[in-house]
């Protein structure tokens, strides 16, 4: 109960410390989102996104990038830095999902940005916020560093969320993200198909790193996901493609107005 979470959130820390000159580190371990100052909180019972930022913030930058698209609202971290006009926190999250907050009026102190979609987000509608949204909203915060809370829940795989996500969605965030501040922390987060979470950050891993993905894995890598067991209530059997493939096909499709007209509400909150 204790040794994990302390190892994540140490590790935030310890990322945090090695990008105080520039960089970017991928830590999968992390992006427990929903932990509390008092209590732990959602599977989270430390708060490793926000020891990490803490620690950037120790080290004297004032403009820090929380962005965080997992299929629940990053709550803990909202609510951590809620009056801290140093650190804008921005959640693109799954509507009624699970804590329930994070609605589209929600800024907290001011310095909070909250995007709730409804079921059903494809990769084409991904690429929109991020053009849309993300990608204007950082250029305009112009931040010294960006932690980036890719928790992968909503994949179209998940059983926890009712997204119509692949992968290559969060691969266009994270890559067009760590390009936009000196110094980058690429977190994970959610994630309850073990198929989806290995294909899903090893991608991830593979755009930091700028690693071209394979068509199809080496039976090694095909071998380890064969051989993982999984048992849910809602889980299904992995297509074969999961098993011998890291990329998703491209899951797009139309830009449903609501999409639309929550970014242009967004975007008219500003900074």
């Amino acid at each position: 109960m204790f040794r994990r979470p302390a190892t994540a959130a140490g590790s935030s820390i310890m990322a945090a410390r090695l990008i105080a000159d520039g960089g970017i580190i991928h830590h999968p371990a992390g992006g427990t989102h929903h932990g509390l100052r008092d209590r732990a909180s959602g599977f989270c019972y430390f708060n490793d996104p926000v020891l990490g930022i803490l620690e950037l913030l120790d080290s004297g930058l004032d403009r820090v990038l929380y962005l965080d698209i997992d299929a629940h609202h990053g709550d803990g971290v909202q609510i951590a830095f809620a009056d801290d006009d140093r650190v804008l926190t921005v959640s693109m999250h799954e509507e009624g999902l699970w804590p329930r907050t994070g609605t589209i009026d929600d800024v907290a102190g001011g310095m909070a940005r909250n995007l709730p979609i409804p079921s059903g987000m494809h990769d084409d509608e991904m690429r929109y916020v991020l053009h849309e949204y993300f990608m204007p909203l950082a250029q305009k915060f112009s931040p010294q560093a960006i932690v980036l809370q890719c928790g992968c829940d909503i994949l179209a795989e998940d059983p926890l969320s009712r997204q119509m996500l692949g992968n290559q969605a969060i691969w266009d965030v994270v890559g067009a993200m760590i390009k936009m501040a000196p110094r980058c922390l690429v977190l994970g987060g959610g994630g309850y198909n073990p198929y989806g979470v290995a294909r899903c950050w090893s991608g991830v891993w593979a755009v930091v790193n700028e690693i071209e993905i394979p068509p199809v894995l080496t039976i090694t890598a095909e071998n380890i996901l064969r051989a993982v067991k999984w048992t849910h209530s809602r889980g299904k059997q992995p297509d074969e493609k999961m098993l011998t493939s890291i990329k998703d096909p491209w899951r797009g499709g139309d830009i449903r107005d609501e999409v639309r007209t929550r970014v242009q509400r967004l975007k008219g909150y500003g900074l």
